[in-house]
């Protein structure tokens, strides 16, 4: 294990792990699950690409994944606990911080890992662990996803029995990712959305 790993997994340890184990999360490697009846909420602990020798950056990375959302939207199946890629809905912590600017945190030989652990701590519970539970709610994960994943929230939709939402928000799609046009209109066919023909 490189020295910037060994420093990045000190700080997980000592900020994070027993916050969210208190929390009912269970950790493999740098991901932390909770399960529920119907979704699973994923934390994971991203290191930066370009760490190297004492020196890296590290952020955090949410998704929550609905297995019945994933199914109806015909989403690749997954084999265990799923990654947070493979998350019905996704959000980098940046993103549920009150400005909303992304973040890494930096970590060389001067860093404090204990104080960099306590703002670790400090920011997931503040804002990461209210996101997830915002995000407990199909019609929050439809909300959320309506604008930039339109199909998943033409699968919430027709989830929920709602065909006219779950065509509308199939239309937007196919506006927005002309090049999944097929793929869009057969799998609205095949759940009795009529997709208008100027498409």
């Amino acid at each position: 294990m490189s020295e910037i790993s060994k420093k990045i997994d000190d700080i997980i340890k000592a900020g994070i792990t027993p916050l969210l184990k208190g929390q009912g999360f269970k950790k493999k490697a740098r991901n932390f699950y909770r399960s529920f009846d119907d979704r699973i909420d994923v934390i994971n602990v991203q290191a930066s690409q370009y760490n190297e020798g004492a020196k890296g950056r590290f952020t955090i990375n949410l998704g929550v994944y609905f297995p019945a959302i994933a199914e109806i939207t015909e989403a690749i199946p997954v084999k265990g606990m799923p990654k947070e890629y493979n998350c019905t809905v996704r959000e980098r912590i940046g993103g549920v911080l009150d400005d909303r600017q992304d973040i890494w945190w930096s970590v060389d030989e001067t860093t404090n890992l204990e104080k960099v652990a306590i703002e670790l701590a400090t920011k997931v519970e503040g804002f990461c662990l209210p996101w997830l539970e915002e995000m407990s709610t199909v019609d929050n994960v439809k909300n959320q996803v309506s604008k930039d994943i339109p199909f998943i929230a033409a699968g919430i939709s027709l989830m929920q029995g709602n065909k006219v939402d779950a065509k509308h928000y199939l239309e937007v799609c196919i506006k927005k990712k002309p090049t999944a046009k097929s793929r869009s209109i057969a799998w609205g066919k095949k759940h009795g959305l009529s997709i208008t023909p100027w498409f």
